[in-house]
């Protein structure tokens, strides 16, 4: 009765298919997240590994292993490392961090036994990218996990930080934005927050910097919703932003006819309106003449931008321009639509930098732009705009700490907000 003493043979199951009756079963999974919770009273001693198990159909689960277990596994818990585990068992999954719908985790406990898997057929990444603005319009729930991805639009200075638990650590803000004009300012955290910070301020850094978060979260945070990482220690991101809230809290105003006396880099703030298109450049970026009663520049507005404005990308815009030259038409110097913009008022957050200070080029890339009414009466009101249109004199808006030319020559003639390190992303 030798055969009835043996254990069914372990089969290799999927992660949907696992149920709480029986443990087995074996599985055969990639781990694609991995991060370490310390002891209490030890920071130095590892107390549980958390991971996240991806098996060959791309389904995902949350696994863990405590410390007792450890030395029995550690040699096989490496990140991207795949894995054939037998007789895993499902525990009760109590984070408030739910990476998948599942109310149970894989659990690596004394009768588990594991080892490397060389047959792999599964995928080697899997991303569920969401629309950023729908975090932030709250339609994603708290404490849902998340991918997303975006453009670095700005980087702040690297922050010390106190953490819950008494430890000090590094925190890095910046700004993405994603391809529908999105802007979500973005935490990153530690080792991250040092080496992307380090980058930023690389000279050699890539013209478009794009970061990716895998296993983000939705959070709330100072009764914003955000989004952040809690897996991963290093990384997180804070949606949290609008466009009203980069123009009303940015207090880098400008009058357009200082601004050729800037001597640092930095971002300022200008409202004036579009008096011209400029027509001898090539008009995927647009250079347009503002005006205001100080001054006129030269600014350039770029694709990415513009698409916001216009509603239309470069390629939509070509494809017009194609139309009318196929249809015999002398076509335009450029597209009918940029005349929309002549006339308008709008504020723009621009970009001075060293180019501009070295050769005294007047001629700045547009990091922002609005023509919202509320806004710019907001802005309007914050500056004194209104009663310095009026006048004939060049004083500077009484909101700014400075009050007179020779005043501003000396502080580069601009009303300074906080210190911020910032990296305009058409370079």
């Amino acid at each position: 009765m030798e055969n009835c003493l043996q254990m069914e043979v372990a089969k290799v199951s999927m992660l949907n298919d696992l149920n709480k009756y029986s443990n087995n079963y074996s599985i055969r999974v990639k781990i694609v997240s991995i991060s370490k919770k310390m002891m209490n009273d030890n920071k130095n001693e590892i107390y549980r590994l958390d991971m996240i198990f991806m098996d060959e159909m791309g389904t995902m689960i949350q696994a863990s292993c405590l410390h007792k277990m450890l030395g029995k596994f550690k040699d096989f818990l490496q990140l991207d490392e795949c894995l054939l585990i037998t007789k895993p068992s499902l525990a009760t999954n109590k984070s408030s961090a739910k990476y998948t719908k599942r109310n149970d985790k894989i659990s690596l406990y004394f009768y588990t036994s594991v080892k490397k898997c060389l047959d792999w057929s599964g995928p080697k990444y899997r991303f569920n990218f969401v629309n950023l603005k729908d975090v932030v319009k709250n339609k994603i729930e708290v404490n849902t996990v998340i991918d997303w991805i975006g453009y670095v639009d700005i980087c702040f200075n690297l922050e010390d930080i106190s953490k819950k638990d008494g430890s000090k650590g590094k925190r890095l803000n910046l700004r993405l934005e994603d391809l529908e004009g999105q802007k979500c300012p973005v935490t990153l955290w530690d080792g991250f927050a040092i080496d992307m910070f380090a980058y930023m301020n690389d000279k050699k850094q890539e013209k478009y910097v794009v970061i990716l978060c895998h296993f983000g979260m939705v959070n709330l945070y100072k009764e914003k919703i955000s989004a952040s990482s809690s897996l991963n220690e290093h990384v997180g991101s804070n949606v949290i932003s609008s466009v009203e809230d980069e123009f009303l809290n940015n207090h880098d105003f400008m009058l357009i006819g200082f601004l050729g006396t800037i001597s640092t880099t930095k971002k300022v703030l200008v409202i004036g309106t579009i008096t011209a298109i400029c027509t001898d450049k090539l008009w995927f970026k647009i250079p347009i003449r503002v005006q205001d009663s100080s001054g006129t520049v030269s600014l350039t507005l770029f694709d990415f931008e513009a698409y916001k404005i216009l509603k239309k990308t470069a390629k939509e815009l070509l494809s017009i321009q194609d139309q009318v030259v196929n249809s015999g038409e002398i076509p335009n110097p450029y597209p009918e639509i940029f005349d929309t913009l002549i006339g308008k008022r709008y504020a723009f957050i621009i970009s001075v930098k060293d180019y501009n200070i070295e050769h005294q080029v007047e001629n700045y890339g547009i990091s922002m732009a609005t023509n919202d009414d509320e806004i710019l009466a907001a802005l309007c009101a914050k500056f004194n705009l209104n009663q310095h249109e009026q006048s004939e004199s060049l004083e500077v808006p009484n909101s700014c700490s400075l009050s007179t030319p020779v005043d501003l020559m000396k502080d580069e003639m601009s009303c300074c907000g906080d210190n911020v390190t910032l990296h305009p992303k058409h370079l």
